[in-house]
């Protein structure tokens, strides 16, 4: 008799439950979904671009260094840069989320993070559109952003359909040379396998030294047989030399057509060479740049 009693009110307890679940349904969180309320930290300039692009720069309570835009995520703590990354700080910051570009912080970092309760995530971010696509697709999902995430790429196309048309039809393709400046002291210049060669296809140009792999140290005689038509700095490098007249200062450079002409240009770094939702626009400034008659 006891055990029937038992069993009787067992039904009627799974019978309220089910009357309840006709009246109230509770969400389901996917297993890639961040539940919204959560804090968040990005490693990658990037990364933290398309967070705030997908509407929840809110959230973030951490960058690194590399992080300097949009302007608001200037005021938050840095986490560091690179190799100076570790997980102590990042775990003193109680986040609920990382968002790490792969290869940029350290393994046994990633690996102190993932032995914790922090869910971490990495990115693979290849130099053309199809992976910065990509790359927004898997952050917007993660953070239950998809429609924001698809609106972002096709703002993205929008662009490139404008970009195509402003370099089409130009009469030769200039030759870059893109440098990348700290002080005078250390000088290199991005070959094939990086951005470079990625934005001289997009804007119609053809790197200058065709033969560098990667980033290797500027070479003068290389650089007065190569002839560029223009030289490409980022913002701060060109600034860390003093400007153009200390471009004009770096041996070999007053040789080249680029020098003659005082064809030294510059573009803000991080929008520039890191392939984030901004890639397109950085595209354009350049083209016009280098194509002044468009």
């Amino acid at each position: 008799m006891l055990l029937q009693h038992y069993k009787n009110i067992l039904c009627r307890t799974i019978l309220l439950l089910q009357i309840i679940g006709c009246f109230f349904v509770i969400p389901a969180i996917g297993k890639n979904v961040f539940p919204t309320e959560k804090k968040i930290i990005t490693a990658g300039g990037e990364i933290t671009e398309i967070v705030c692009a997908l509407g929840d720069c809110d959230k973030i309570i951490a960058i690194d260094r590399m992080s300097n835009y949009p302007s608001k995520v200037l005021s938050l703590p840095s986490i560091g840069y690179r190799g100076s990354i570790n997980a102590e700080g990042i775990i003193a910051l109680q986040p609920d989320l990382v968002l790490v570009k792969e290869g940029y912080v350290k393994d046994e970092v990633i690996a102190q993070l993932k032995s914790t309760d922090i869910d971490i995530r990495s990115f693979k971010n290849e130099n053309n559109i199809q992976s910065t696509k990509k790359l927004i697709r898997e952050i917007a999902q993660i953070l239950g952003r998809e429609s924001q995430g698809e609106k972002l790429i096709n703002d993205l196309d929008k662009q490139l359909v404008a970009l195509k048309k402003l370099v089409r039809g130009v009469s030769s393709k200039p030759k870059l040379v893109f440098v990348y400046a700290r002080g005078s002291g250390t000088i290199n210049i991005a070959g094939k396998g990086t951005f470079a060669e990625a934005i001289s296809t997009m804007v119609n140009a053809e790197l200058a030294t065709p033969e560098v792999q990667g980033y290797k140290p500027l070479n003068t005689e290389a650089l007065v047989k190569a002839d560029p038509d223009f030289l490409v700095f980022f913002h701060a490098g060109l600034k860390s030399i003093g400007g153009i007249p200390g471009a004009l200062k770096i041996p070999g450079v007053a040789q080249t057509t680029a020098g003659k002409f005082e064809n030294i240009v510059s573009i803000d770094g991080v929008k520039l060479a890191l392939f984030g939702p901004r890639i397109v626009e950085a595209a354009e400034e350049l083209a016009l740049l280098i194509h002044p008659n468009k």
